[in-house]
């Protein structure tokens, strides 16, 4: 699998020359692009991160829609379809929040968020959760929450290619707020290192943390206690083993992991090697939700499942006033 952008804490001159590049015309496109335009009818909150992925934004657009819905608004949750296609007919992510969303949830996929957003408003949504929305710079939303890794918040601080970031963290100043998310794998002084990070950003705004929790692992129907289970880690994310840490911490006894690239659509020869691994190793093979959307049925039905939520840990404002800000919003437009 190839280095994922940012491993290298001293990037190649070719790499610098590139990140130049970008940064020169993603400035100009930010230009072009103007002032955000806003969404009359419908309150709109973007959960976005500044890295090209990893950043554990689905279980959070899972939580404000279970939130914003439990408050009695008509919710929707526009994406981008990205990647190869799942059993399903859709992208992994697209798939994944069509199985997970509440009841009454809307999802809207489609290549332009703002047209998506539109197309949800006029469907009757009184808020809408735009996935992956912080660079989509043309919609203007009523919060924006920036997710950040709070164990290396901006990577090693470079843009594409250089580095794993869209955007340099000076652009935090647009966010409403920022999350230091997978919060539990940071000791104190770490998360306290990456606020003062943040802060040296530029940015005033709140600051939350939250984890990812362990539900259980599911096996078929079933969400069984995680702690004990032999396991064979198998995913394609673009975190290098995060699947296999966050095993671990749950107590699984993680016996190999094999590591594919984001999105990746398995083959049937690779998904045989991978039991063939774990059964050598008398151990189930475990994948991410995210990675079992992609599975064909047999091979889906076989493999264990990490079941996670969104947790809250601390920050600077509750999460509900939060969700308060973007009822007001809505009502007041």
């Amino acid at each position: 699998m190839s280095a994922r952008p940012g491993s290298r804490r001293h990037p190649s001159p070719l790499a610098r020359l590139g990140e130049w590049a970008y940064r020169a015309g993603a400035a100009v496109a930010g230009r072009w692009i103007g002032a955000p335009r806003r969404l009359a009818g419908a309150a709109v909150i973007s959960v976005g991160n500044l890295e090209i992925g990893g950043g554990g934004k689905t279980p959070c657009v899972l939580w404000w829609a279970r939130a914003l819905a439990d408050r009695g608004e008509q919710v929707a949750v526009v994406c981008r379809p990205w990647g190869p296609r799942t059993p399903s007919g859709r992208t992994d992510e697209e798939a994944l929040l069509a199985e997970r969303l509440p009841a009454g949830v809307r999802l809207f996929a489609g290549a332009s968020k703002s047209q998506e957003a539109a197309r949800a408003r006029d469907a009757g949504a009184t808020a809408v959760v735009v996935d992956d929305g912080f660079s989509h710079r043309a919609l203007g939303r009523d919060l924006d929450l920036v997710l950040l890794d709070a164990r290396r918040p901006f990577g090693n601080g470079r843009c594409l290619p250089a580095g794993p970031l869209r955007e340099p963290p000076e652009a935090l100043a647009r966010a409403h707020a920022v999350v230091l998310s997978r919060a539990d794998r940071a000791d104190a002084e770490g998360r306290r290192r990456s606020r003062e990070q943040v802060r040296a950003a530029g940015f005033e705004g709140p600051i939350l943390s939250a984890r990812h929790r362990v539900l259980g692992v599911r096996d078929g129907d079933a969400l069984v206690p995680a702690a004990g289970l032999a396991v064979y880690c198998a995913s394609g994310l673009a975190r290098s083993g995060e699947l296999a840490e966050a095993a671990a911490a749950a107590g699984l006894c993680v016996r190999g992991a094999e590591e594919f690239p984001d999105h990746h659509a398995f083959t049937a020869a690779e998904w045989r090697r991978v039991e063939d691994e774990a059964r050598a190793r008398d151990a189930r093979v475990l994948v991410t939700a995210k990675d079992a959307v992609r599975l064909p049925g047999p091979a889906r039905a076989a493999a264990l499942v990490l079941e996670i939520a969104w947790e809250w840990m601390e920050g600077d404002v509750e999460p509900e006033r939060l969700v308060d800000r973007v009822i007001a919003a809505r009502t007041a437009s």
